[in-house]
């Protein structure tokens, strides 16, 4: 059996420029507006609702799932400090709804769901010091060719993907006391207007389900916001995608 433990945030970001022309979609009704746009007007911003969870599974599962030539680079004394055993790898699965993205405060890029599995504290440089973020793959929505471009860009393997909820990272279970969310991997004869919530030309790829402890976490907060600042690198190693999570702004502190 594994432990779980996982934690729902909102926070604004920065991230490298890149090229944007879809016009602007909001659809996430759970989401706070970009409150970063005209601090940083040269890069691309916008906010990141987000379910991330956290699953120790023993090291040697771990180095299993990775690529050989990552195997043998977890840096295990990097996570310790956050209670975490040595004998256990923090393995992190995210669903993640980006925001109200902008560029010199225009939108550019309309909201867009995602779920992918991360491999936190990689020692990419061989320096034994410097932690790096592992995605192998992602899930995007077909109808986002920036989302998707971008993504291929840093190495990641793109999957299509529908998502339930389709406008936020999880959604409540009829009686309220638990949130979940799905996400169904377009088949060859799935098409972009196919409902989000399951189409028969689809099949189920991954699905979450969350209940509310009364027993404190053992990992600390701190844990999360340092994950979230690693720079995150796919399958080309020498392409990084450095974004900065800011947990001072007016939406991650309720100020």
């Amino acid at each position: 059996m594994h432990t779980v433990w996982f934690i729902s945030f909102l926070f604004p970001y920065v991230a490298d420029l890149c090229s944007a022309n879809l016009s602007p979609q909001a659809n996430c009704t759970s989401c706070l507006p970009n409150p970063i746009a005209t601090t940083y007007p040269n890069n691309i911003t916008g906010t990141i609702n987000a379910t991330t969870s956290v699953i120790l599974v023993p090291l040697s599962y771990a180095r299993s799932l990775l690529p050989s030539r990552f195997a043998n680079s977890i840096l295990t004394n990097a996570y310790t400090r956050f209670n975490i055993s040595p004998a256990l790898y923090p393995l992190v699965v995210e669903s993640v709804i980006d925001h109200d993205i902008r560029f010199n405060n225009f939108p550019v890029l309309g909201d867009f769901s995602s779920f992918r599995t991360t491999f936190p504290f990689i020692d990419l440089l061989g320096d034994g010091y410097s932690t790096f973020r592992y995605t192998g793959f992602i899930y995007l929505p077909p109808s986002n060719p920036i989302a998707i471009n971008g993504s291929q860009a840093y190495g990641y393997t793109v999957l299509p993907g529908y998502f339930d909820p389709p406008d936020a990272p999880y959604k409540f279970t009829r009686n309220g006391r638990a949130r979940s969310f799905s996400v169904f991997e377009q088949s060859s004869n799935a098409t972009p207007s196919t409902p989000h919530h399951g189409p028969p030309s689809s099949r189920l790829a991954g699905s979450t389900l969350f209940r509310t402890t009364r027993s404190q976490p053992t990992i600390p907060l701190s844990f999360y916001r340092n994950i979230t600042n690693q720079i995150m690198f796919g399958n080309n190693s020498k392409v990084c995608d450095r974004m900065v999570s800011f947990w001072n702004t007016s939406i991650t502190t309720g100020a």
